[in-house]
């Protein structure tokens, strides 16, 4: 959990594993790729969301969000949030506003550079997400609750987490959304939106690993769903990214993509096609690996300071990523192979 720790502890940095104990051998280039474009946007960064039409990426910083448009990325408009850190943040559906939430505990709308509502949840919010069918956002804070707010402003639903609120995703249809948390519980939740009811949780400690001071058992970062609906990937302390069923669950794919413990993943990100995943960390790195095989592994970043949030454009040109030194990099994806899988994505029908 960001703001924790108080020391260090040395654990090997091991290969990539399946979830069935099978070691990877990626194919990982030794020298990081040159970045398209790199800029020192604030003192820390520590969220990016691209809009839907993927002319537009936000960065959001210490109380400020850096709007920039594609292709040269330069800075379109500033908003001034007063949110402290903004952790959270993601584009309406039509890509009309703009929602942001930070560590003063408040969810903020924009649209066209003009706030329009500022809603108070209280703890430090780490994650928010729209609906897929833009009548409501939902977000996740420190004091364990995940809370869903409609556009006009009124509380939907509050459930109590079994820990931190750490990341927050929805299914393509939004009938269902994702929930991860840290500290004593360090599980990834899913819900059933419709009715509140919980449909599965799943935790995944490794028999080896040692938190360090101040962490939760293996604390669940981030999460994001497949552009099908039927996987879901995780990013956990101990610098495993997971993949799951949507349906039952349960882990099809893992890798080691960063350093255990408090050089641990900390979002991730797929491909439209579902056919790569990008994943950055405390570790100060952001890679690629391909899926469902995972034998291809790309290193885009190796910097000396966390890099604390990752995204994949939709129309898979662009890879963005922002961290603590107040930097944003975007590469362009033509360093990426397409993969022929024997899964190919198909979208589920109930989800």
């Amino acid at each position: 959990m960001v703001g924790k720790y108080i020391f260090a502890l040395l654990i090997a940095f091991p290969c990539p594993v399946r979830t069935d104990g099978q070691q990877l051998l990626p194919q990982r280039n030794q020298t990081p790729i040159t970045p398209d474009w790199v800029s020192k946007l604030d003192l820390g960064l520590y969220s990016v969301a691209w809009s839907p039409n993927n002319q537009l990426v936000a960065f959001g910083g210490r109380g400020t969000i850096q709007i920039c448009r594609a292709p040269s990325f330069a800075v379109e408009r500033t908003l001034e949030t007063g949110q402290e850190e903004i952790w959270g943040l993601a584009w309406s559906p039509d890509g009309t506003q703009l929602a942001c939430a930070g560590k003063d505990g408040t969810v903020q709308f924009w649209r066209a550079g003009e706030m329009q509502k500022k809603l108070f949840q209280g703890g430090w919010i780490l994650d928010i997400g729209w609906n897929p069918d833009g009548a409501s956002v939902m977000a996740v804070d420190y004091t364990g609750l995940a809370k869903e707010w409609d556009g006009q402003g009124y509380l939907r639903a509050s459930i109590e987490l079994d820990g931190d609120g750490l990341g927050v995703d929805w299914s393509p249809k939004g009938r269902f959304f994702a929930v991860t948390t840290g500290q004593g519980g360090s599980r990834l939740l899913l819900f059933d939106a419709q009715s509140g009811v919980l449909r599965w949780r799943r935790q995944d400690l490794p028999s080896n690993y040692a938190a360090p001071f101040g962490y939760g058992l293996d604390e669940v970062n981030g999460v994001r769903y497949s552009r099908s609906g039927n996987w879901i990937a995780t990013a956990h302390q101990d610098g495993r990214i997971i993949v799951h069923s949507a349906v039952t669950g349960d882990p099809v794919f893992a890798a080691q993509m960063h350093s255990p413990g408090i050089g641990g993943a900390r979002r991730v990100a797929w491909s439209s096609g579902g056919d790569w995943l990008v994943s950055c960390g405390e570790d100060g790195r952001v890679n690629c690996v391909a899926f469902p095989k995972g034998k291809q592994q790309i290193l885009l970043l190796d910097t000396d300071k966390a890099v604390w949030s990752v995204g994949w454009s939709s129309n898979n040109k662009w890879i963005a990523a922002v961290g603590e030194e107040g930097r944003a990099w975007i590469w362009s994806t033509g360093f990426i192979r397409p993969t022929i899988t024997n899964r190919p994505e198909h979208r589920s029908k109930h989800l």
